[in-house]
């Protein structure tokens, strides 16, 4: 049920890229869908949303969040795997204030266009107060690939 609910959520955050087919910039989300309805039962949920243009403009992003527990973040990263980069696992200093519930990739709208990028998103639930680190790295994963072409730094700091 709550993967249901998670991904209609989801669903409905993403459907203006979708409708943006195959464009190389990807459209903003609309103000009124910055915040969702919250997933943990708190506040509502938290979100970070990264194009791949944006990384491509500022190789290393930081930044910070605040949750109030119990609260949700949802992070969504511009992602395009044909090209043989990914994003590997995210990494969390301290997983007894914050732990992912999911990861899932939102692939585009079926363009007809080979090399489409698409988008990958996770969900973090606050456990406990505190503060934690996320680090997300964006490179080819295998022997002698590039690593940390791109990074995001997430300092969330949990009441």
């Amino acid at each position: 049920m709550k993967k249901a609910i998670i991904f209609g959520l989801i669903s409905v955050l993403l459907l203006p890229l979708l409708v943006a087919g195959c464009k190389t910039e990807e459209p903003p989300i609309p103000p009124s869908q910055t915040q969702m309805p919250a997933i943990n039962g708190g506040q509502e949920a938290k979100i970070i949303d990264i194009t791949l243009d944006e990384f491509m403009a500022e190789n290393n992003i930081n930044q910070a969040i605040e949750l109030i527990r119990p609260g949700s973040l949802i992070v969504r990263l511009g992602s395009n795997p044909t090209t043989g980069y990914e994003w590997g696992e995210a990494e969390i200093s301290n997983s007894a204030i914050v732990a992912q519930t999911s990861r899932d990739f939102v692939g585009p709208e079926d363009t007809g266009l080979a090399g489409a990028g698409g988008i990958d998103v996770w969900v973090f639930d606050s456990k406990a107060v505190g503060t934690t680190t996320i680090s997300f790295s964006y490179g080819r994963p295998w022997e002698g690939g590039e690593q940390d072409v791109f990074t995001l730094t997430v300092v969330v700091k949990v009441k």
